[in-house]
Parts: structure tokens; sequence; C-alpha cells
């Protein structure tokens, strides 16, 4: 954390506009373990959380010219630091690696009482999805997701094709995702996520 305030602001940013890289420096030192934090405890990886955080820097450095226009820059650089993430955190648990890493933590950790009220929210949150979905695209991940069947067996009890079924699991999986997008945020909106995704 900084030791004394940033007093001169809009000063560091006239100059790193000029391409001042000592002000930058000074910009990079002051908020990093802000953003750093939120990056970690969303990501549960300090590797990850750093390099988001140089990612971050870069899209600033990339618009330094634009940064003494803004009124309000801690508002402009945490909205900046915000979707840099999450959009990040939607790629990554696509890869099995991280989403493993992400579900092990929320395993293993000692759930503390505000984590079990998050897992509960995650809980609820899911379900709605799935409530929302047409019938027989909720039956489909039903099936698949809590009874284990295989698409087979979905594809002759529903009296469909196995392509059907594959196609009625990919909008369920669409539609939940975007319900989560929408409804979750933070660390509920990884717990839902990751729950969707195993």
């Amino acid at each position: 954390m900084p030791i004394n305030p940033l007093h001169n602001e809009k000063e560091l940013l006239s100059r790193i506009a000029g391409g001042d890289g000592a002000a930058f420096e000074q910009l990079f030192d002051y908020y990093w373990q802000g953003i750093y934090e939120v990056a970690f405890t969303l990501t549960k990886s300090r590797e990850i959380a750093r390099d988001m955080v140089q990612e971050i820097f870069l899209k600033l450095w990339l618009v330094r010219e634009e940064l003494p226009h803004k009124d309000n820059f801690t508002g402009f650089l945490f909205i900046v630091a915000r979707n840099h993430i999450y959009d990040e955190l939607r790629k990554k648990l696509n890869e099995q690696p991280f989403a493993t890493h992400l579900q092990t933590w929320f395993t293993e950790s000692p759930l503390g009482a505000d984590q079990r009220l998050l897992y509960q929210e995650s809980q609820t949150l899911v379900h709605k999805a799935i409530a929302q979905l047409p019938e027989q695209q909720r039956q489909v991940y039903l099936l698949t997701r809590e009874s284990g069947w295989t698409q087979d067996e979905i594809a002759q009890h529903l009296q469909v094709s196995k392509n059907t079924v594959k196609t009625h699991m990919s909008r369920a999986l669409t539609a939940i995702r975007e319900y989560l997008l929408t409804h979750a945020q933070g660390i509920l909106l990884i717990m839902t996520l990751l729950e969707i995704w195993q």
C-alpha cells in the first residue's frame, strides 16, 4: 500500500500522457495492490493475479493520452480492472487446469460462515437458472448432471436423436451461463460457473 496519498494525480496523468515512464511507475505503485487483491480473491492464484495486474496497467499505458481527460480516474481504472478480470475469468473457466484449481480451493478450504452463505446462494442461483430453461433443455440438463444418464440413454428416454440431445445440452449450458453472468458477481459468479462447468 502507498505510504503517502496520491495528491498529484492530475499532474501524474498529464506526465504519463506525454510518455513519462517514471510518472506511470508512481501510478502503478499506488494502485497495483488494490487491483491485485481483487484479482487474487477471484482467482485464488498469485501468478494469475499478478499477470492480470500487469495486463490492466498495459491497457492503461496504451490509452495514456486519454487519461488526463478522465474526470474520475479511480472509477475509470477500477472499471477497466473489473472488466479485464471478469473477461479473463470467463476464458479461464473453460480451461480445465484453472477450473480444477478453483474447485479444489473451494472444496478443500474450510468453509467459514460467509463462504457457507455464498455456497447456499450459488446453489439457489443455479437452480433458478435451470428453472428458466425450456422443458426439454431442462430435462436433458438434469438427466445429464443430476442423474448421470448418457446421451444415448436420454435420447432413448425422450425419443429424440442423440444430436438433438447434444443441441439441447449445449443451449441449456449457454442459457444458464448467460443467466448467471447477469445475476451474479465476484466470487458468487465464479462459484456458480464452476458448478455448471463440472
